[in-house]
């Protein structure tokens, strides 16, 4: 009798540690979870990449600035631009570090009559519930330098979206 109590103590603590991976859907509201303001509308676009929709605007100053041509300026520098509220003729980005679930999120934000929409990129390190992401620790400070131009490359789908919200700027 001991002996059983101390095989199933034995398989309650392996199935207590071992964590299941996510479903799409659990993903998928993890990373809503992450995202610093509500949103009335998120769904994945494509994998790692979401689309969103907030029926006001939000007045979160950017990281950075992305114009119609792709080009990123660091914005929150000395001379940084003194708007009152985003341009419509340009994309303010947000990165957003959550280190505990090894994710980053690139979030891209356009405005357009008074509503904020946009693009959140998602670059996901392998964990025991996402073993499906990066081999690497894309929050780990010194793998910065890897993860920049990752991030740069992903403006294409913002970059066009502006282009057509403001067919104008080009």
């Amino acid at each position: 009798m001991k002996q059983r109590i101390i095989i199933l103590f034995a398989l309650f603590l392996v199935a207590c540690g071992v964590q299941k991976p996510l479903t799409e859907e659990q993903y998928t509201q993890a990373i809503r979870k992450d995202v610093p303001f509500g949103m009335a509308d998120f769904k994945p676009v494509k994998p790692d990449v979401y689309s969103f929709r907030c029926d006001e605007y939000i007045g979160m100053l950017p990281d950075y600035e992305v114009d119609n041509e792709g080009a990123s300026i660091v914005w929150r520098t000395t001379f940084a631009p003194t708007y009152d509220k985003q341009p419509t003729s340009v994309i303010w980005r947000n990165i957003v570090i959550n280190t505990k679930q090894h994710r980053v999120l690139c979030i891209d934000r356009l405005l357009k009559d008074g509503k904020t929409f946009g693009y959140v990129y998602v670059l996901q390190g392998e964990t025991k519930a996402i073993p499906n992401g990066y081999h690497w620790d894309v929050t780990d400070h010194r793998l910065l330098m890897n993860v920049a131009p990752i991030l740069e490359a992903q403006t294409e789908l913002s970059v066009e979206l502006l282009r057509v919200t403001n067919p104008l700027q080009e």
